[in-house]
């Protein structure tokens, strides 16, 4: 298997999402001129996820997509591409873990509600869903959002639910096209993290939760 370094993994990956977001109309609509900052943010999360080996927060893609008010399914949409074009790099699933757990806090960020403090003036604003269409484009296009696993509690950013929900084990039936060993790598991965995170969560639930849907005929 071709090795590379970290560095140039990150650099092919960003170019390639770049390319796949550009012949996205639902995001090229939204981003305008902005897909050269779009690349300096996806950037930052796969240095952090491949060269770091670190899942934080990506600040300034946070910055880049409340500046622009996009939806959260324009940005579920966003985080598919990125993933998508680093899966043909082959980083390594916990290299996948942590750059879609990224995704996962940005996406919190981004639409979880605050809590207004006591004093806090109130404010009237736009939902980012009016500030631009591109979610009723997103939804128009029939294109689920991106269910991506959240740690450290390895909830859904998409529905809420445990990762992998059922709406997520289809998109991975999906993207993974018929590959079983590739699939079960990623998701056996994928369960020794959460094993770690959720220490509480009995081996065999823990299993069955990650393993125990896959088909046992090729699909």
């Amino acid at each position: 298997m071709e090795t590379r370094e970290p560095t140039d993994i990150v650099r092919r990956a960003t170019a390639e999402a770049l390319r796949r977001i550009a012949g996205e109309v639902i995001l090229t609509g939204v981003l305008g001129t902005r897909l050269a900052a779009l690349g300096d943010g996806v950037r930052d999360v796969l240095s952090a996820a491949l060269v770091a080996q670190r899942m934080v927060a990506p600040s300034r893609l946070i910055a880049l997509c409340r500046d622009l008010g996009l939806g959260p399914d324009a940005f579920d949409l966003l985080g598919h591409h990125v993933l998508g074009a680093l899966v043909g790099h082959r980083p390594g699933p916990d290299a996948l873990v942590r750059v879609g757990g990224a995704f996962g806090l940005a996406r919190r960020e981004l639409f979880t509600p605050r809590r207004p403090a006591s004093g806090d003036p109130v404010r009237v604003r736009t939902p980012a869903n009016r500030r631009n269409s591109a979610t009723g484009r997103y939804r128009s296009a029939a294109r689920p959002p991106e269910h991506l696993p959240s740690p450290p509690d390895w909830t859904c950013t998409g529905c809420g639910l445990e990762w992998p929900c059922a709406v997520k084990q289809s998109q991975l039936l999906a993207e993974f096209g018929g590959a079983r060993a590739a699939l079960a790598v990623y998701l056996g991965s994928c369960l020794v993290a959460a094993t770690r995170d959720l220490p509480g969560l009995p081996l065999t639930r823990a299993r069955n939760r990650f393993l125990g849907w896959l088909p046992r005929r090729p699909f």
